[in-house]
């Protein structure tokens, strides 16, 4: 008797009257519209609903809000949208959203084409700072689903931005960010892969940098279909360094050394062509120096001691998750770029050829204007076509290996930028 008494309860409270204020009248209004309002999807849930909760009424029957996205948080995603909430389509949108069924794209894109606001509304939901409760959990992510059926250029920085953790809805939950990875990768066109590519290389977080390496795995053919796999080169030459004229008689020479460290250095100079003259301990200070061009110099330097981050952090991904790179792919987009390259050429690195299962560990070194790696013992690895590379990761070693690096460390005058030589 009394699970009845409590059933009637629900139902009872389930068939209470309907809120007051314009919000009531306009989720009354909304409701009138009938399943058509929600989608198919919608209306097929609502059909079946469970006791307790009815299906659409017949048009023009005023029935209280039955979908509590409104009062979510005590009405914080409703204060938060203001005006937006009531506009043409979007509580329809967010209704859906808070469904607990299971999730159709066509209906929720058919929403967003009947809403014009719909892509302001999901934009100032991004912009929520406070992070969500726990009764929000399932409406956030139906959120973050919606948002990849925006428009790209809409879709694309909204679901970064959640990736990143930059907004509320996902600044606390490591969930949140990897499903807005995932939602951009679903997003169509050219837009996406450059963002998945830097968030898998520049992601200060491990699992963010693996999430989105795997969806750009599976978005692109191979790494190198990606526009910005390979980091801007800055004007470096092969040696990975530029002359910056900055007045007529002085240069600047910029550089990357092995390993990734950058140096900015002056010389008095005739001109872009001429060789370096005398070297100057700091800024030339001379009335005929552009100071604008030496403003330029440093700030090329910091581009590069980002980019340098970035490519580290790259590496440092790719040796935790044992990532695999055909030759062409590690030649081009690492070994022989003028950036990436001062720092992979400091990195040991694995070789395995194709058709095969064994592991081969070497120093990258070029020889006869050819590059391959180099054993411990000072044996060389010429690499083949179908061969693929992986960062090595920590190994333990023998004293007589460790001595073995030391030696062929030293003659190339590298100290590795990972920590890969444990002696035993």
């Amino acid at each position: 008797m009394g699970w009845f008494r409590g059933r009637r309860k629900r139902r009872d409270a389930g068939t209470a009257g309907p809120a007051s204020g314009a919000a009531s009248d306009v989720r009354q209004a909304s409701v009138a519209e009938g399943p058509d309002a929600h989608g198919a999807a919608g209306a097929a849930e609502l059909a079946g609903a469970p006791f307790g909760q009815e299906p659409y009424p017949a048009a023009g029957t005023s029935v209280p809000d039955r979908i509590p996205w409104r009062h979510l948080e005590g009405g914080a995603y409703e204060r938060l949208l203001g005006p937006l909430a009531d506009a043409e389509g979007v509580s329809a949108l967010l209704d859906y959203c808070a469904l607990d069924s299971a999730w159709e794209p066509a209906a929720a894109r058919a929403l967003i084409d009947r809403s014009p606001p719909a892509g302001a509304a999901l934009n100032r939901l991004v912009g929520k700072e406070e992070p969500p409760r726990a009764e929000s959990a399932e409406f956030v992510g139906r959120v973050v689903r919606a948002l990849s059926l925006l428009p790209a250029e809409e879709a694309v920085p909204l679901l970064v931005r959640l990736a990143e953790q930059k907004s509320g809805l996902s600044a606390a939950s490591m969930p949140t960010a990897r499903a807005a990875v995932r939602a951009l990768a679903a997003v169509p066109g050219e837009l996406v892969p450059p963002a998945l590519h830097r968030l898998a290389s520049e992601s200060p977080l491990a699992a963010l940098r693996k999430a989105a390496y795997a969806e750009l795995k599976r978005r692109l053919h191979t790494l190198s279909d990606a526009p910005e796999w390979t980091v801007d080169t800055f004007g470096l030459d092969s040696a990975s360094q530029v002359r910056v004229p900055v007045g007529p008689r002085h240069v600047a020479v910029v550089r990357v050394a092995i390993g990734g460290k950058v140096q900015v250095r002056y010389h008095e100079s005739q001109g872009r062509s001429a060789g370096d003259g005398r070297a100057l301990a700091g800024r030339p200070t001379a009335a005929t120096v552009d100071q604008d061009a030496v403003q330029g110099v440093t700030a090329l330097a910091t581009e590069l001691r980002t980019a340098i981050r970035a490519a580290r952090t790259r590496l440092e991904s790719a040796q935790k998750e044992r990532r695999e790179i055909p030759v062409a792919d590690w030649l081009e987009h690492y070994i022989t770029h003028p950036v990436t390259g001062t720092v992979a050429r400091a990195v040991l690195w694995e070789v395995r050829a194709g058709g095969t299962e064994t592991w081969r560990l070497g120093l990258p070194k070029k020889v006869e204007e050819r590059w391959g790696l180099v054993t411990e013992g000072g044996v060389r690895i010429v690499l083949q076509d179908g061969d693929v590379v992986r960062v090595a990761a920590p190994v333990r070693v023998s004293a007589a290996q460790a001595r073995g690096w030391k030696q062929v460390l030293a003659q190339a005058k590298v100290q590795l930028v990972l920590k890969q030589i444990k002696p035993l």
